[in-house]
C-alpha cells in the first residue's frame, strides 16, 4: 500500500510539473492577434458588455407595461357550520355552505399609455448608450494592449543592446589581458574592463527581466494564463491628412462625443415621456368567476360569471410631476454641456496629440544619428587602443556613450510608436482597423 501511494504521489508530481510547463510556455502573436484574443477573450470587457444584456432587458420591461396581464386565482373558504333557515316548516335553504371554491381568471392591459409607450423608446435609447459605452472601454483596452506590444518589443531591443554592449566589453577585456601579458598594458585596464563587463550582465538581466513582466503583462490583457511574446513589430499605417481633418473626423468618431450625444438624446427622450403623466390614460380588463363547490339555494344555478370594463384615468393634479420636469430639464441641460465639453476636449487632444507625433518623428531621426556617431566613436576608440595608440579609458567612455546612444534611440522609437497609437485613438481611429491599407 506504501509502494502504491509513493508511485501515486510521484506520478501526481510529474503531471503538477507538466502542466506548471504548459501554463509557463509562452505564446507568440503578432499585434493584430493580440488585439483580436484581447477583444474576445479579456474578462474584464466580457463583463462590461454585460451592460448590453442589462439594458436590452430594460427594453423588453418596457414592453411588458403594454401587454396584458393575465392573472389566475382560487379561493377555498372553510366555514365552521353552513347557515341554512326554515321557510314556512319546509325543508331547510342553504344560505351560505360551509365550504365553498371559487376561481378567478383576470386580463388587464394599457389601451392608451403614452409614458409607456415612450419608456420604450427611452429604452431603446439607453440601449445605445450601453453599446456606445462597451465601444469605448474595448478601444482603450485595445490600446493599452497595443501600448503594452510595443512596450515588450522595446524590452526585447534593450536585450539587444544589453547583449552588444556585453560582446564588445568582452572582446575590450580580451585586447586588454593580452596587452596586459605582454606588458604593454596595465592592470587597471584590465580590472575597469572587468567591472564593466559585470555591470553588464546585470542590466543584460534587468532588461530579460523587464521582457519577462511585459510578456506577463501582454498575456493578461489578452486573457491568457501566462507570458504571451510579440513577434517582429508591424508596420502601421500614419495618417496622411492634415491636423484640422483628423480633428474633424474626431467630432464624428469619438466614442465619448457620441455618448455624450447619446445621453443628451436620452435626457430629452425622458423629459418628454415625463410630459406624458399630464395626459389621461385608458386601461382594459376582463375578468371570470367560476363558482365550483355547489352554489347555496340562494344562489343562480349558472356558475359562470364574467365582465369586462374600461378605466379613464385623467390626472389633475399631482406636484411631484412638476419637480420631475425640473429634474429632467436640467438634467437635458446637463447633458448639452457635457457634449460640448467633450467637443473641446476631442479637438485639444487631437491637436496636442499630433504636435506630440511631429515632434517624436524628430527626435527619432536625432536619436539615430547621436547612435550612428557614438558607434563610430566606438569603433575609432577601440581601433586605437588595439593598436596601442589610445587608451583604455577612452574605450570605456565611447562604449557607454555609445550604450546609451542605442538605448535613447530604442526609447524614442518607442516613444513614436506610442505617440501613433494615441493620435490615431483621439481621432476615434478603431483599433482593430490599424492594419487596413488607409487609415479611415
Amino acid at each position: 500500500m506504501k509502494r502504491v501511494s509513493t508511485i501515486f504521489v510521484g506520478l501526481m508530481f510529474i503531471f503538477a510539473s507538466n502542466a506548471a510547463t504548459a501554463k509557463e510556455q509562452p505564446q507568440e502573436v503578432d499585434l493584430e492577434q493580440a488585439l483580436e484574443l484581447a477583444n474576445s477573450r479579456n474578462p474584464g470587457l466580457q463583463a462590461v458588455r454585460t451592460d448590453i444584456e442589462k439594458a436590452q432587458a430594460r427594453i423588453k420591461n418596457s414592453w411588458a407595461l403594454l401587454l396584458p396581464v393575465v392573472t389566475g386565482s382560487f379561493t377555498f373558504t372553510h366555514n365552521d357550520h353552513h347557515d341554512a333557515v326554515s321557510l314556512g316548516g319546509g325543508p331547510e335553504v342553504i344560505i351560505r355552505r360551509q365550504d365553498s371554491l371559487r376561481g378567478n381568471l383576470m386580463v388587464t392591459m394599457p389601451v392608451i399609455n403614452a409614458r409607456a409607450w415612450l419608456g420604450i423608446w427611452a429604452a431603446k435609447q439607453e440601449e445605445e448608450v450601453s453599446k456606445l459605452t462597451v465601444q469605448n472601454a474595448k478601444q482603450t483596452l485595445l490600446l493599452t494592449v497595443a501600448q503594452t506590444y510595443f512596450t515588450a518589443l522595446s524590452a526585447r531591443s534593450m536585450i539587444s543592446v544589453s547583449q552588444s554592449n556585453m560582446d564588445a566589453i568582452n572582446r575590450h577585456l580580451a585586447v586588454a589581458k593580452l596587452r596586459y601579458g605582454h606588458g604593454t598594458g596595465k592592470r587597471v585596464d584590465v580590472l575597469r574592463a572587468q567591472t564593466e563587463l559585470i555591470s553588464a550582465k546585470e542590466n543584460l538581466l534587468s532588461a530579460r527581466s523587464a521582457f519577462d513582466n511585459t510578456c506577463d503583462t501582454l498575456g493578461a490583457l489578452v486573457g491568457f494564463d501566462g507570458m504571451v511574446r510579440p513577434k517582429p513589430p508591424p508596420h502601421i499605417q500614419t495618417p496622411t491628412i492634415s491636423e484640422n481633418e483628423l480633428e474633424a473626423k474626431a467630432q464624428t468618431r469619438r466614442e465619448d462625443i457620441r455618448i455624450q450625444k447619446a445621453l443628451r438624446e436620452l435626457a430629452e427622450r425622458q423629459l418628454l415621456s415625463s410630459w406624458m403623466s399630464f395626459i389621461p390614460s385608458l386601461g382594459f380588463s376582463w375578468q371570470l368567476n367560476q363558482q365550483i363547490t355547489d352554489p347555496s339555494d340562494f344562489s343562480d344555478a349558472d356558475k359562470s360569471r364574467w365582465f369586462y370594463a374600461f378605466t379613464l384615468s385623467i390626472p389633475i393634479y399631482d406636484h411631484t410631476r412638476y419637480a420631475e420636469l425640473d429634474q429632467l430639464r436640467a438634467a437635458v441641460h446637463k447633458a448639452e454641456l457635457d457634449t460640448e465639453n467633450a467637443r473641446l476636449q476631442a479637438g485639444m487632444e487631437v491637436r496636442q496629440a499630433y504636435r506630440q507625433w511631429q515632434k517624436a518623428r524628430q527626435l527619432v531621426a536625432s536619436a539615430k544619428q547621436k547612435a550612428k556617431v557614438a558607434a563610430e566613436s566606438l569603433a575609432v576608440a577601440e581601433l586605437a587602443y588595439a593598436n596601442g595608440s589610445g587608451s583604455s579609458l577612452e574605450v570605456t567612455d565611447a562604449r557607454r556613450t555609445s550604450q546609451q546612444a542605442q538605448m535613447d534611440l530604442v526609447v524614442k522609437r518607442f516613444d513614436l510608436r506610442s505617440a501613433l497609437l494615441e493620435l490615431l485613438r483621439k481621432t476615434g481611429m478603431d483599433m482593430m482597423s490599424l492594419f487596413e491599407k488607409k487609415n479611415k
